[in-house]
């Protein structure tokens, strides 16, 4: 009985396995910019189902951007609703460059931003420099009008990756700093660069400041309040057993996380690495209360990784306890060039989503050539790191970035930042040719929420399905009084509408499509009050 049970098991996973593919339909997609350059860093759902995407822009009042800068590079925000229609966009900065890295919506609707200032006092910014680059927040409401902004720093450069509302109401900024004790940094450095934390009040009033690393390079990127109200931190570290680091490096920099309590005391640390250079980029605890960690990888197999690198540096993701130790590992890669990581997210079904950009053509765990140089690509895995599909993101151009989560229906968004024209999955053109924030939505299947009814009982012929430029219908029915011919999107937008009076017989009609662009439509046809709906793929 028992065998006969693990027999059955591995035969459903096997079968789950067999039956996950990519999701096939792309739902719509926007582009988001000025005339100048902007940067895509972040990107989150919203408690009403909308998006947040977060970066920094160059841009003055132009394409989708209302607002000027204030200086060099600006915050830059935008509000989407759950179909991806902007509606509003914020520009916060000083009079030099301020980099936003990280946006999250707050308990009161509106949203934290975190980033990194290079501005004394002016325009947006309330505060002068602490020394050279500075930690910097901007407190948002709902509808993306600054409450209050706070500047922390020490006397050398402090560089701000992650900010948080932790569940007293307050915040948690993490980065890492090269400042010893000095300005709002009350610990001295232990090496060059050490993570840095700031835990201030719901206000962003400095309570208190931690600073961990060992006597070499400590790079900080991600950090997340833990269900314990502690808060677990990761990055990269090329240190090796000294200040806070107990374990010594594989080789080079490797992935190094630590577990700290609600007050800033460290319970653990761990350093997870193969024999070259590996870096931590993004983390999340799961649903087990372990820990997901995802990056890069130029690693053999040695030290922490068992498998080897495709090509150059590959997607690599480990699984941890709740105590920080290994699980598994995989390592995700094309062979013919480098992937570059983004994020990772755990899904509904405890897999996971981890997303970047990818230079390689079809090859290793890659299934699809790119159409342009650099292309956002995604990899969907089951709860224990197995590879159900991937999914290359086409455009003409080059994409940077590559941030991917899964929706609250269930579908899959991409976000990235974009130069590239029309073409692929792209349907509208980089504003001026530069980079644009770039948001698209794929599902696995249509949503039936969308598909209008259809009572139309009729035979009906359309051809060509697929089509490239021109579709022609034919049926057949005595007197008809009237008859509409429209041709919607997936969002179902009006985009050709067609009417018709007092015929008879045979109807045969030929609707020029060519202005389209490649992808799925809805062509519905309403003769007398009944109705059809017929899905088309333009290619």
């Amino acid at each position: 009985m028992k065998r006969n049970l693990l027999l059955l098991f591995f035969i459903i996973s096997f079968l789950n396995d067999a039956l996950a593919q990519a999701p096939s339909f792309k739902l719509w997609d926007y582009r988001y910019g000025g005339t100048a350059a902007e940067i895509l860093t972040c990107f989150k759902q919203t408690a009403d189902g909308g998006y947040i995407l977060g970066g920094h822009s160059g841009s003055a009042i132009s394409g989708d951007k209302t607002q000027p800068t204030n200086g060099g590079f600006d915050y830059w925000v935008v509000k989407l609703d759950s179909l991806g229609v902007m509606q509003w966009d914020k520009d916060f900065g000083g009079f030099d460059d301020d980099l936003l890295y990280d946006v999250n919506q707050t308990a009161d609707g509106g949203f934290i931003l975190g980033g990194t200032s290079y501005s004394g006092m002016s325009g947006d910014k309330s505060q002068p420099s602490q020394g050279m680059e500075d930690y910097w927040i901007v407190k948002i409401d709902s509808l993306g009008l600054k409450q209050w902004d706070k500047t922390f720093g020490g006397d050398k450069t402090d560089w701000l990756y992650s900010v948080q509302q932790t569940a007293d109401g307050g915040y948690m900024l993490g980065g890492y700093s090269y400042s010893d004790s000095s300005g709002d940094k009350t610990q001295p450095s232990y090496g060059s660069k050490d993570y840095w934390i700031i835990k201030t009040d719901e206000f962003g009033n400095f309570q208190w400041d931690k600073a961990y690393g060992g006597t070499d390079d400590d790079w900080f990127h991600s950090l997340q309040q833990t269900d314990d109200g502690g808060y677990i931190l990761g990055g990269f570290s090329n240190s090796n057993i000294s200040g806070d680091k107990s374990q010594v490096s594989w080789g080079g920099y490797d992935m190094w996380i630590l577990k700290i309590d609600g007050a800033g005391n460290k319970q653990w640390d761990k350093d997870i690495g193969g024999t070259n250079i590996d870096g931590l980029f993004a983390l999340q605890q799961t649903a087990d209360k372990g820990y997901i960690l995802g990056g890069n990888s130029l690693s053999g197999i040695g030290g922490d990784k068992t498998q080897a690198s495709w090509g150059a540096y590959d997607y690599w993701i480990v699984k941890t306890d709740s105590l920080g130790n290994k699980e598994w590992d995989k390592d995700f890669g094309g062979t013919s060039n480098e992937e570059v990581f983004g994020s990772i997210n755990q899904t509904t079904d405890k897999g996971f989503l981890a997303a970047g950009i990818s230079y390689s053509g079809i090859g290793g765990d890659k299934t699809e050539n790119n159409l342009g140089i650099e292309q956002s690509w995604i990899v969907k895995t089951d709860s224990l790191g197995n590879k159900q599909w991937d999914k290359t993101i086409f455009t003409t151009g080059e994409d940077e970035t590559g941030l991917a989560i899964e929706s609250q229906d269930g579908c899959y968004m991409i976000a990235n930042f974009s130069s590239a024209g029309v073409g692929g999955y792209k349907s509208q053109p980089a504003w001026n040719g530069v980079d644009d924030y770039w948001i698209v939505k794929f599902c696995d299947s249509i949503p039936s929420a969308i598909l209008p009814t259809s009572n139309f009982r009729l035979p009906i012929s359309i051809n060509p399905n697929p089509f490239t430029n021109n579709i022609s219908i034919h049926f057949e029915k005595q007197n008809i009084k009237h008859l509409t011919i429209e041709v919607r999107n997936t969002l179902g937008m009006i985009l050709f509408i067609s009417e018709e009076n007092n015929f008879y017989n045979t109807y045969n009609k030929t609707i020029d499509l060519s202005s389209l662009s490649n992808g799925i439509y809805f062509l519905e046809i309403t003769v007398d009050g009944e109705r059809t709906v017929r899905k088309i793929v333009k290619q």
